[in-house]
């Protein structure tokens, strides 16, 4: 099992880290992807779960703001709170999505399983189109 660093050593280590090495797992969180430097995979783990809970409560802003359109009326308030809800859910959705995938294929890495995290950080249609190409 992986040591995943709790939150004051993975503020201490992310920030000893060089800026492009900082821009990296954050690049490969933000993209769902398994991080290149396999020390640096407990961090993005980290990070994932940081954004996982970030994301998971972004849609709850959508219903704020139909709160700025209670001056134009209660209609208005409600068709900004549906349009804010819906936009922002879905946003939250990929998201959120994208930061599990990167937990789960960072955390395969951490435990040294390459191949496991390489197939984790596949989007569903990346994984159909690799799994046609083992076929044929």
């Amino acid at each position: 099992m992986a040591k995943i660093p709790d939150r004051d050593e993975h503020r201490r280590r992310f920030a000893a880290l060089p800026l492009a090495d900082r821009r990296a797992i954050v690049r490969a969180v933000n993209r769902g992807q398994v991080v290149a430097v396999r020390k640096h995979a407990p961090l993005a783990v980290v990070l994932a779960r940081r954004q996982q809970r970030l994301w998971r409560y972004a849609w709850l802003v959508g219903p704020l703001l139909g709160l700025v359109g209670l001056m134009d009326g209660w209609q208005v308030a409600i068709v900004n709170a549906m349009l804010g809800t819906l936009m922002l859910g879905g946003a939250a959705r990929f998201w959120h999505l994208r930061a599990t995938r990167a937990e789960r294929a960072n955390l395969a890495l951490a435990e040294g399983r390459r191949r496991e995290a390489e197939r984790l950080s596949l989007t569903p249609w990346q994984a159909r189109r690799a799994e046609r190409g083992q076929r044929d």
